[in-house]
């Protein structure tokens, strides 16, 4: 195993044994002090991780739809690095100021913002972050992940927004990416085991092509995401396509998982409709048309 495949591992076991699904309808604190402290995973940007280890961290968050603010905390850290800027990096590494994004400008629904010591705001193409702010909390659609509507009072310039942005296009693909795998295992998982007229369901040549259709969508997603942590040369083109394709498979797998349950797939009791929530709040705050233009138009094709 490579060390990219150890640390995908050890935060599987971590995440499936402390933040299962279900225990993200709920904040718990110990979870972030210890993926923070114990495991050092918000440490990672500043140790000058590559960008493919936080991909793998955050693709195995989406595997269980994580409550804590740790996307944005990282993306922050990544991008305020870049950006030459270190007055929150040790806060941020530690674990004790976690970070919201707003890289859109739009402060009316920022995810983890309530949370947040400090918020990256873009005004234009320029980065400013945020420490005086006032928050107010809001019900969303999606329960595993709090926002909170944000008024700011004082910031600092830091640099360009362009960068920021595109970590968080491919920090958002790889959550995304991790997120609809997980639902597609349960999905095989519930077709063979569950039965019709005697045999599996997984035996029915149509469910059979529904997955294997879902299984290339989903193939698609991850290849552009993984290609786009890899940080080529045309990453800035490579970031925000993969967001866009991994929030259209996100969105197809979750509302096809629901029809391929059944019944079940409807109910509380069941994880599916907390994916498919997470899955379109996601792509509510991606324009899926407009990153692909963006991506062609950078490509100068």
């Amino acid at each position: 195993m490579t060390e990219i495949d150890d640390l995908r591992s050890a935060v599987r076991d971590f995440l499936t044994d402390n933040a299962p699904v279900r225990s993200n309808l709920e904040d718990n604190p110990s979870t972030w002090k210890r993926l923070s402290s114990e495991m050092g995973l918000t440490s990672l940007p500043v140790e000058d991780a590559p960008l493919s280890w936080l991909a793998a961290v955050i693709e195995e968050t989406g595997r269980v739809l994580l409550r804590q603010p740790y996307l944005p905390t990282v993306v922050a850290a990544t991008a305020l690095k870049a950006a030459g800027d270190e007055q929150h990096l040790a806060g941020l590494a530690d674990g004790s100021l976690t970070a919201a994004l707003a890289l859109d400008g739009d402060l009316t629904q920022v995810p983890h913002g309530l949370e947040a010591g400090i918020v990256l705001v873009a005004k234009g193409d320029e980065l400013w972050v945020c420490e005086e702010t006032a928050v107010e909390p809001l019900e969303t659609l999606d329960l595993t992940r709090p926002a909170a509507r944000i008024q700011v009072s004082a910031g600092r310039h830091v640099g360009s927004a362009l960068h920021a942005r595109d970590l968080e296009h491919i920090s958002y693909a790889a959550e995304s990416v991790g997120a609809a795998q997980r639902v597609l295992e349960l999905v095989v998982e519930h077709l063979l085991v569950r039965t019709q007229f005697g045999r599996p369901l997984g035996s029915f040549q149509a469910l059979r092509h529904k997955v294997a259709d879902l299984t290339v969508l989903l193939e698609a997603a991850r290849s552009s995401t993984w290609y786009a942590a890899g940080e080529p040369e045309d990453f800035a083109v490579a970031a925000p396509l993969a967001r866009a394709l991994a929030s259209e498979a996100f969105v197809t797998v979750t509302g096809e998982a629901i029809q391929l349950f059944g019944g079940i797939g409807f109910t509380w009791e069941h994880d599916a409709h907390l994916f498919f929530k997470r899955a379109w709040t996601t792509a509510l705050a991606t324009d899926s048309k407009a990153l692909k233009k963006l991506a062609f138009d950078r490509s100068g094709a």
